[in-house]
């Protein structure tokens, strides 16, 4: 990405006030390096082989699966969380079994890694020679550098009715893809 000045902060209030996301306020980036594409169940799989690292959701034995997409036998979900109540606390859900301890990545290689915790992010970076992105170069590359819209795309949150992420279980829109 290249260097730029961003208003950073939720400008449409639209965030919770706990997030610490006001004011608003301007941030100066320099140039910076961001994948274009997330990691992937085969990459991540690569660095825990090399390694023999452990995720933060194995070594606790559970991890939030999103309320639409868990598959398995209900008694392992724990709880639903009070203030986010589309997650549900997984017992046995990690990155290897993503929507739950009835789930697997046998067919999502390619699909972005999850369940992994900001010390297995930082753990993966450091074994491939990268770091996380700050915050601010995060929201700057997110809102697609310094033009100040709402989304990467827009200020639509679905332009021509269509979602721009795929949130729930089954077949996600063509436009996912797109993205990046």
């Amino acid at each position: 990405m290249g260097a730029g000045r961003f208003a950073m902060g939720d400008h449409f209030a639209e965030g919770y006030p706990q997030d610490g996301e006001r004011p608003v306020h301007r941030v100066d980036l320099p140039a910076f390096r961001l994948a274009a594409t997330p990691v992937t169940n085969a990459q991540f799989a690569t660095f825990v082989k090399e390694t023999g690292h452990v995720t933060t959701a194995e070594q606790f034995g559970v991890s939030a699966v999103f309320h639409l997409a868990f598959v398995g036998d209900r008694a392992a979900i724990l709880h639903r969380a009070e203030q986010t109540p589309w997650w549900l606390a997984v017992k046995g859900a990690d990155w290897k079994h993503p929507d739950g301890p009835g789930s697997n990545i046998s067919d999502r290689q390619h699909h972005p890694v999850v369940h992994v915790s900001w010390t297995d992010a930082t753990a993966y970076c450091d074994w491939a020679g990268n770091r996380l992105p700050t915050e601010a170069e995060w929201e700057y590359a997110a809102r697609g550098g310094g033009a100040g819209h709402r989304y990467s795309w827009g200020d639509e949150l679905t332009p021509r009715q269509q979602w721009r992420c795929n949130i729930w279980q089954g077949e996600s829109p063509r436009v996912c893809w797109r993205l990046g």
